[in-house]
């Protein structure tokens, strides 16, 4: 793991090392694949429901296949890839999941302050409402550790 120097201007980041086992977009979610090799885990994208509790954080950047790279586990990201659903208002503090749309992305599991809700790695940090329903960057604060 890879922790920030703490400052005053940045907030504090942790990441953690990888080996690709597919190539990997910056700000979409990754997943651990136990195989045996490779000193027992694969990054590849969280593009399936079974990744949902092996998903380590979103990738720091673009990752090639085969290659090494780091993925953000905690901290706030403002480039993660979202995707709400149709005309869905959300705000800060919106409790979000991984899903299998567009190749792995975070969706809106449950609004601000929603109870009964188990707890998810990400939680939607925007300073005013949304309504897309596109894929969009958002940020997000990351709670993979």
């Amino acid at each position: 793991m890879l922790f920030s120097r703490i400052n005053k201007t940045d907030p504090e980041k942790v990441f953690v090392v990888v080996k690709a086992g597919e190539a990997l977009v910056a700000g979409k979610p990754v997943t651990y694949h136990f195989s045996g090799t490779d000193d027992g885990k694969l990054a590849y994208r969280s593009d399936a429901a079974a990744d949902h509790s092996l998903t380590v954080g979103l990738a720091d950047a673009d990752i090639a296949s085969g290659s090494y790279g780091l993925v953000q586990c905690y901290g706030y990201r403002s480039d993660a890839y979202v995707i709400l659903a149709t005309s869905q208002t959300t705000n800060t503090g919106g409790v979000l999941d991984v899903t299998s749309l567009s190749s792995g992305a975070l969706y809106l599991l449950a609004s601000v302050g929603a109870a009964a809700v188990a707890w998810t790695p990400f939680t939607l940090a925007i300073s005013a409402s949304s309504t897309t329903c596109a894929e969009s960057q958002m940020g997000v604060f990351i709670q993979c550790m």
